[in-house]
């Protein structure tokens, strides 16, 4: 009798929440990184601050992205790339980045309110980007993931640029 019980029990389909479900995305090749030619030509340096928040639209006000890292990355076809198949069409690239494109790119750690600092960094275009996720739990449901990836091209000139990251610059594909 009781594996009757145990057999209904494990034949009972569950419920998902649709709202995660997606289709499987597309596979871009990468292509080749050449280098970024605005970061060669540049002798100014500058500085960059801001904040990582998200509004929160399920339980209100802002969340912050404390503790997160964001990435100033220069524009180039790898970046470009990235940005337009990835951030906007929601796809994924193949292949390996090149330990160059990597280590062009420049890192920062958010404090606890999501603030973020860039210091030194050579004047010119990039694309500023972060992922800001957060677990919630919906009735009916159990834990739903909530945010994404967050990206925009921005332009440093001398001095200091303050921009943030927010909402309004997500990324379609990875975002919820």
């Amino acid at each position: 009798m009781m594996a009757l019980v145990l057999a209904g029990c494990s034949s009972t389909p569950a419920k998902k929440d649709r709202s995660l479900a997606h289709t499987p995305r597309q596979q871009v090749q990468r292509v080749a990184y050449s280098g970024s030619p605005a970061m060669a030509a540049t002798q100014v340096n500058t500085m960059l601050v801001g904040q990582v928040y998200i509004q929160d639209r399920v339980n209100g006000g802002d969340r912050t992205g404390a503790h997160i890292d964001v990435v100033l990355n220069p524009v180039s076809t790898a970046s470009q790339q990235w940005y337009q198949q990835v951030c906007h069409a929601g796809k994924i690239l193949n292949g390996q980045a090149d330990q160059r494109y990597v280590r062009d790119a420049f890192y920062a750690k958010t404090n606890n309110f999501g603030q973020f600092a860039f210091t030194n960094v050579p004047a010119g275009e990039y694309y500023l980007t972060s992922r800001l996720y957060w677990v919630d739990t919906k009735p009916m449901s159990g834990p739903v993931e909530y945010g994404g990836l967050l990206s925009k091209k921005i332009n440093l000139v001398a001095g200091t640029n303050a921009i943030d990251l927010n909402d309004a610059d997500r990324c379609r594909g990875y975002f919820h």
